[in-house]
């Protein structure tokens, strides 16, 4: 095998061993690091930029190979003379041009396949901790909402306790209305009963002393 295809082999081979990574079972704790460093790295940027150089050199290499692939069967097609020594070079050539030609094509195909699964686990990923937000949101709205109702209970038993006190002061109040009317009453009864007593003892003077002009 030439160097360019070692090479290609190489890539492939690193491909499928990034692809087992990805898909792993990994902590979801690591898997985001390890995702989010990949694709805020600077570093890995300037790696994907030379991996799609690359991948151009590639496809050109899968391009020339699956021309080759075509003109062995052409020149196949064109032997009309099965020489034992031509037919085993036309299949030697046959079998490195399909052999070149699958190799490259599979590494191609596979770093499209690469490129959209990291992607699609990257998108998982945000969606996983926009989830992880939206639910510390919520237990926190939960939280909220509860103080809100516990907070509630607490002034409705307050404003019951307060219903209650006013209730009974007024009922005190009624009752010392009712204890000035009473006083009142009773004073009124009182000066009522001076006023007969300080005419009666007049009376009684009056009469004593009629008496004793008598005598």
């Amino acid at each position: 095998m030439s160097l360019p295809y070692t090479m290609v082999f190489t890539l492939l081979m690193t491909e499928m061993i990034t692809f087992i990574f990805l898909i792993l079972p990994l902590p979801f704790k690591w898997r985001r690091g390890m995702l989010n460093f990949l694709s805020k790295s600077p570093f890995m940027a300037n790696i994907q930029y030379v991996m799609k150089i690359v991948f151009i050199f590639v496809f050109i290499l899968f391009i020339d190979s699956l021309n080759r692939v075509i003109k062995v069967e052409e020149v196949n097609n064109e032997n009309t003379h099965h020489h034992p020594h031509t037919e085993t070079t036309v299949a030697a050539r046959r079998f490195y041009a399909q052999r070149n030609m699958y190799l490259t094509g599979f590494t191609l195909f596979l770093s499209l396949i690469l490129n959209r699964t990291f992607f699609m686990i990257l998108d998982l990923l945000k969606s996983e901790e926009k989830m992880e937000i939206v639910k510390k949101q919520a237990a926190q709205q939960s939280k909220e909402y509860q103080r809100v109702l516990e907070s509630e209970s607490n002034l409705k038993k307050e404003l019951k306790d307060l219903t209650e006190i006013v209730a009974s002061h007024e009922s005190t109040r009624r009752d010392l209305e009712n204890l000035k009317k009473q006083a009142s009453q009773q004073q009124q009864e009182y000066l009522r009963m001076a006023d007969e007593n300080t005419a009666m003892e007049k009376k009684l003077k009056g009469v004593k002393s009629e008496n004793k002009k008598d005598i």
